[in-house]
């Protein structure tokens, strides 16, 4: 550390120590200690800018001089622009004044990031120089299958790795050709593509295709191809460099059915039902034909729930699931799409009375009484009938249509009920609530609850989740499962937006005011995402409440992210600094592709796979992939859902970084969070002596 007063010097040493850092300082004031104390050994060089006999910009020059890969960090009481500029031109990581001490930590994280991939790409331009050299060894004893194949796709040599993986002998393998091993689906691609490098239309070639191995069995591999040629430029031989990726695709399969079914009952999930009931209205309109669309709830499934308990809960769905398979044909289609509603789509020609039928078989079914533990549940459904092309001759017409017409089951108790024009007038009072809804937006009748995120390691809480309610002056506190569905279809969804993210930007700054930093996420739909004036509304907010970017976390669903405006919208937001999370990982379809691509910081695993992922192997086996490919995406991986120290225990020991859930605390209001805050083990008020380590990791509370 180059600084001439001790006490400044302490003061910074005192903000490392907070952050959780344990410097190890050696304070010189003068150019003959500086240069005495340069050593490569250092982790980073921290440097007033002004002294007596000496300033930064010399030290810079020197430690530049020297060769060695230090990051430098200016901090000043005071340094102009023009000076930070050409401090950071000169090599600095970074400068910040004695007066902001608290983002001393962040920085100096970054300046070491930075040098550690700096070393990283040192270290791999060192290995690409020994390539040449190691060549030989690494062909004959490399981990991964590696083959020299001629023009005639035929093998010159391979190693023991790719003996092993695809079980033969070497001697074996060299009498073969490459489609001798390769699945008959996947030849034509990889040969096509080996006759265009060779023809030098492409230099190489990466493919995942099939082989097979001697006992007949399929191993999926990763083969990337590159054309050696001789000192005159023609083709000699190919080097293939194959990888066994058969778990990775196995994963990939289970990634995907995880998208299109839901992991309780592994029934198809809403989306698959949506695309499997478009192409059952494609078919009827080629052929001509009619079929029947049911959806249905169980009457009493949150008694069971309330008095059960959860686990109960789950049970019946599942119980559930498995009669209502039963009863129907193999090639219907059964699908939970979500809570306790499921829809049933039989396949082929089905007119009006055998929907209707297949409804009261349905209904039959019911009268048996479920077994969960030592208790005999009985429960019925009401079942919504839609019938193509009579009530709808589209996927949301139809849907619609259903869902009226179980609602009027449901209220009349008659078990099932067939769409009628008439029965529009049962949804009235849906209506009434979307007007009232509107009143409620300017009339201050929403409010704000907010849910702790905690650190896994650490267990304090460094940040909130904003979650909408709505205090009906009639109906009392509603969820937003009550009234969220209602603003998605009809405009409300920009004033509802704009309102929660007013509130809960201005609670940032009231909190922060009364002495309790946290970090803030709220969620986004997909409809706001189509808004261009988004960014801008968010960016207006932050500036009018002096709320950093870096406090706010946009949350956005799966489904959501994948919306055509949502590329644009998200980008903006990240360059302004927010944070961007994808909310309930694993229940929609995002590409990998868009995890890549986008400014994504974050994942949240959904609360189906975390709340049972004690007692249940295959939601364990779920989230260990989902949290290492979040890491290997370096993205934060965040737990929601936790109900009980079992669970929050795995997460621990799976690397997951942070989580929230009833085990730590229902969504309170603000200021019942306070009070928490200050009482409660999780809330961090123990460390309330001590600054912030940095904002979003640890309540401070003063």
């Amino acid at each position: 550390m180059l600084e001439d007063r001790e006490a400044d010097a302490e003061l910074v040493i005192h903000a490392l120590q907070a952050a959780g850092f344990e410097p190890d300082v050696t304070r010189v004031d003068n150019r003959e200690a500086y240069a005495a104390a340069l050593d490569p050994g250092l982790d980073l060089v921290l440097a007033d800018y002004n002294m007596p006999a000496f300033d930064a910009l010399t030290a810079l020059d020197m430690l530049n001089e020297s060769g060695y890969d230090l990051p430098f960090i200016i901090v000043s009481g005071s340094i102009g622009e023009d000076v930070a500029v050409e401090a950071i031109h000169r090599g600095a990581a970074d400068y910040l004044l004695k007066d902001r001490l608290t983002r001393l930590p962040s920085a100096i994280a970054q300046a070491l990031e930075k040098k550690n991939l700096r070393e990283e790409n040192r270290r791999a331009d060192r290995a690409l120089r020994e390539s040449q050299e190691r060549f030989e060894r690494v062909f004959a004893e490399g981990a991964v299958g590696m083959a020299l194949v001629g023009e005639d796709y035929h093998f010159i040599d391979v190693n023991e790795a790719l003996c092993q993986m695809l079980g033969y002998e070497k001697s074996e393998l060299l009498g073969l050709s490459v489609q001798d091993i390769t699945h008959p689906d996947d030849y034509t691609v990889a040969a096509n593509l080996s006759k265009q490098m060779f023809a030098g239309q492409v230099n190489g070639y990466r493919v995942e295709k099939r082989y097979m191995k001697r006992t007949g069995e399929e191993v999926w591999v990763q083969l990337s191809v590159s054309l050696v040629r001789d000192h005159k430029g023609a083709p000699m031989y190919s080097i293939g460099v194959i990888q066994d990726i058969t778990e990775r695709r196995r994963a990939e399969q289970d990634l995907q059915f995880m998208a299109l079914h839901d992991t309780l009952t592994e029934l198809p999930n809403r989306t698959l039902f949506a695309d499997r009931l478009q192409q059952a209205i494609l078919s009827a309109n080629r052929e001509g034909g009619s079929f029947g669309l049911m959806v249905m709830d169980m009457d009493s499934f949150k008694e069971v729930n309330d008095s059960l308990g959860h686990q109960s809960g789950d049970l019946l769905l599942k119980q559930m699931s498995s009669r209502l398979t039963a009863i129907l044909r193999e090639s219907d289609t059964v699908a939970r799409l979500g809570g306790d509603e499921f829809g049933v789509l039989p396949t082929g020609t089905i007119n009006a009375d055998l929907t209707q039928l297949t409804a009261r078989k349905i209904l039959s079914a019911m009268q048996t009484p479920f077994e969960i533990g030592e208790a005999a549940i009985e429960t019925g459904l009401s079942i919504g009938i839609a019938q193509f092309p009579d009530h709808g001759r589209d996927a949301e017409t139809l849907m619609r249509r259903a869902d009226v017409a179980m609602y009027v089951a449901k209220r009349n108790k008659t078990g099932c009920a067939v769409y009628s024009a008439e029965q529009d007038e049962h949804s009235a009072g849906r209506l009434a609530l979307m007007g009232e809804m509107r009143q409620a937006i300017r009339s201050d009748q929403l409010e704000l609850h907010y849910q702790p995120k905690v650190d896994v390691k650490t267990r304090t809480t460094f940040g909130v989740e904003a979650l909408v309610r709505w205090r009906h002056p009639v109906r009392g506190l509603l969820p937003p499962d009550q009234f969220i569905p209602l603003a998605e279809q009809s405009d409300l969804m920009s004033s509802l937006a704009r309102w929660v993210l007013t509130e809960a930007i201005a609670q940032v700054q009231a909190w922060r005011k009364g002495g309790i930093e946290l970090s803030m996420a709220v969620n986004l739909s997909a409809a706001n995402l189509h808004e261009a004036s988004l960014p801008e509304l968010i960016g207006d907010l932050l500036t009018s409440y002096d709320v950093d970017p870096s406090v706010l976390t946009v949350e956005i669903t799966e489904s959501g992210i994948m919306v055509a405006q949502a590329d644009r919208t998200v980008r903006r937001l990240s360059d302004m600094g927010v944070r961007v999370s994808i909310d309930d990982f694993g229940t929609g379809y995002s590409a990998l592709s868009y995890l890549k691509a986008l400014p994504v910081d974050e994942i949240k695993i959904d609360r189906s796979f975390v709340h049972d992922m004690a007692n249940n192997p295959d939601d364990a086996a779920i989230v260990q992939p989902t949290i290492d490919l979040g890491h290997n995406l370096r993205l934060h991986v965040i737990a929601e859902g936790v109900e009980n120290e079992e669970t929050w225990r795995l997460l621990d020991s799976l690397g997951c970084d942070s989580a929230q859930g009833f085990l730590v605390s229902p969504a309170l209001p603000a200021g019942e969070l306070e009070t928490w805050l200050r009482a409660s083990e999780w809330g961090g008020a123990r460390n309330a002596e001590k600054p912030a380590a940095r904002v979003g990791h640890g309540a401070r509370v003063r």
